[in-house]
This record gives C-alpha cells, sequence and structure tokens, in this order.
C-alpha cells in the first residue's frame, strides 16, 4: 500500500462550498460523514478513483481504495482534514492513470 504526503499542486485546496453533495454539513445519520467525504474526494478535478470506500474508525475515517493518478504527490489525509475536519488513515493504492 502507498501512502502519499506532498500535495498536488491543482488539489491542494478543497473548496467544499462548491460540491452539491457537500453542502449539508450536518451529519444526522450513521454514515453521513463518511459519504460527504467520498462525494467530496470523487468530485475532486484531476483525481480519478477506479474504487473508494471511506469507514469510520477510532482516529477518524480509514480511506480504502485504488486511485489512478499520474502525478504522485496527492495528500489525501490532508484533503480529508479539509473536508470534514476529521484525521484519515489513507490505505488508498495509487497507480499511473491509463487512457480513456
Amino acid at each position: 500500500m502507498t501512502q502519499r504526503s506532498e500535495t498536488l499542486s491543482h488539489v491542494n485546496s478543497v473548496d467544499v462550498s462548491s460540491t452539491p453533495a457537500a453542502l449539508p454539513m450536518r451529519h444526522d445519520g450513521p454514515h453521513d460523514l463518511e459519504c460527504l467525504i467520498q462525494r467530496t474526494l470523487q468530485a475532486q478535478p484531476g483525481l480519478r478513483f477506479a474504487r473508494l470506500k471511506v469507514h469510520h474508525c477510532p482516529q477518524g475515517v480509514c480511506l480504502e481504495g485504488l486511485l489512478e493518478a499520474n502525478d504522485d504527490g496527492i495528500d489525501l489525509v490532508e484533503l480529508v482534514n479539509q473536508i470534514a475536519g476529521v484525521q484519515a488513515i489513507n490505505h488508498v493504492v495509487t497507480r499511473p492513470q491509463t487512457p480513456k
């Protein structure tokens, strides 16, 4: 598994106000926070997830999946902190993007 700690230049700031799924910041249901994080990450330009699961854990949330990217400087932990203000454990594997 690969964990990235650098910042991707075009994904270094998350504007959750521009993501329709992220507008309601209330977390009434048991999985609302995980869904918010998952939808917001999948909507970020420059990030293409083949799979992404977000699970609640004692430290915050755990990210699992496969990210296809040509730039290996993506800091998903920081992005999650910007999106929801929680800590994340990154278990996302990154592989080079394949042409569509």
